[in-house]
């Protein structure tokens, strides 16, 4: 075998070496010395080649497979499909299988919802919560600090060779922590005759909903003292200053453009209309320009616009009340995303479950001055 000739020949060489040294009082200590380690390295390397051939050879060694990448890709996607149905069997109460119980045991996170169920859970968000899609939202775990840009000058034409001077730029940083929003379903234990398919679906929408109700009443209307700050408390509001009041007894379309017209012009690249349904049907609506027209128009079946700026909608916001701004100066924070639990102690004694959605969330506007309010008063 040429690995166990090699291997002679390196002790061969070593003898000879050591009798160098013995007898050749003028030999080169630094070249002999750097050899003996090379031939030390290459039989410590062919001690290990000769191992795992005998090895094999004698039957004790499993020889290692090439990996097929699409079949890899493959298991990995049948796992996740694995860990998700024994994670909703589990929810269900349900008995688990040998294979499904490892699934569970050998996930990083035990107990965890399935990737696929949080993405489904953040797409159905963002459908019952359109602000979602609108402000600077976030997935930090933890509290965060996160800046946006506050004043910004223009640049300025320079003298050559002259110096230059720094602007006076600022960022605003924001501070979010966590609040825990909480839903409680029970539900009774016939829960367990439906499908994994539909079980999931029936408990994510009925979940999302009532987390994502809460969470859209934070973004307009949260207070920012021990829970999230919304769009209404994005200033202390005051008659052509911060916020336009309705000059007569209903609302006119010099109302509208006062408000448009107070937005410092920085923000209105993104700026919206921000109202609830009544107000724009019963206030808004039956609004004309100058040439009868009506103020608002509808965006090609996507929605509708007011004198050219798209119109979100939320029941969220008080009737007769509406902002105008730029939402993407609004910073939220999903710390945790919606994440499900299930108990069938609390419900023993009705023969139910309860399930559990949690999520922990925070909010803040960073620039007030990028939001101005239209009201019947302040």
């Amino acid at each position: 075998m040429k690995i166990e000739i090699r291997m002679n020949e390196i002790k061969a060489r070593k003898l000879e070496i050591r009798s160098q040294l013995d007898n050749n009082s003028e030999a080169d200590l630094e070249a002999l010395e750097k050899e003996l380690r090379q031939l030390d390295e290459e039989y410590a390397e062919l001690e290990k080649r000769k191992a795992i051939i005998d090895g094999l050879n004698s039957g004790s060694l499993e020889a290692t497979p090439i990996v097929n990448p699409v079949a890899a890709e493959g298991r990995a996607t049948d796992t996740e499909k694995e860990y998700r149905t024994a994670f909703f069997k589990k929810l269900q109460g349900k008995e688990l299988t040998a294979s499904e119980q490892r699934a569970i045991d050998s996930s990083d996170v035990p107990g965890a919802i399935p990737t696929e169920t949080v993405n489904e859970v953040i797409r159905k968000l963002k459908q019952l919560v359109p602000l979602l899609n609108e402000v600077t939202l976030l997935h930090v775990k933890g509290n965060v600090s996160f800046c946006v840009e506050g004043t910004k000058n223009a640049a300025t034409l320079h003298t050559e060779n002259a110096s230059i001077s720094a602007s006076d730029d600022t960022l605003v940083t924001v501070s979010l922590a966590g609040y825990e929003i909480v839903k409680l379903i029970r539900i009774s234990k016939t829960v367990k005759t439906m499908s994994i398919g539909a079980f999931e679906s029936w408990l994510v929408d009925m979940i999302t909903e009532s987390i994502g109700e809460k969470i859209e009443d934070y973004l307009v209307n949260g207070t920012g003292s021990s829970q999230p700050q919304g769009i209404e408390k994005a200033n202390t509001w005051v008659n052509n200053s911060t916020g336009i009041t309705w000059a007569g007894g209903s609302l006119a379309d010099v109302d509208i453009t006062k408000t448009i017209g107070l937005l410092p012009g920085g923000y209105d690249r993104n700026a919206k209309f921000l109202m609830s349904k009544k107000t724009l049907w019963t206030n808004v609506m039956p609004i004309r320009d100058d040439s009868k027209s009506p103020i608002v128009k509808e965006d090609a079946g996507k929605g509708f616009l007011i004198h050219g700026y798209p119109v979100l909608l939320s029941d969220k916001v008080t009737a007769g009340v509406i902002y105008f701004g730029d939402y993407k100066k609004v910073v939220a924070n999903l710390a945790e995303d919606v994440n499900v639990e299930s108990s069938a102690h609390s419900g023993f004694g009705s023969n139910a479950i309860d399930y559990r959605g949690t999520c922990i969330f925070d909010s803040k506007v960073a620039l007030g001055e990028a939001i101005v309010k239209l009201a019947a008063s302040f």
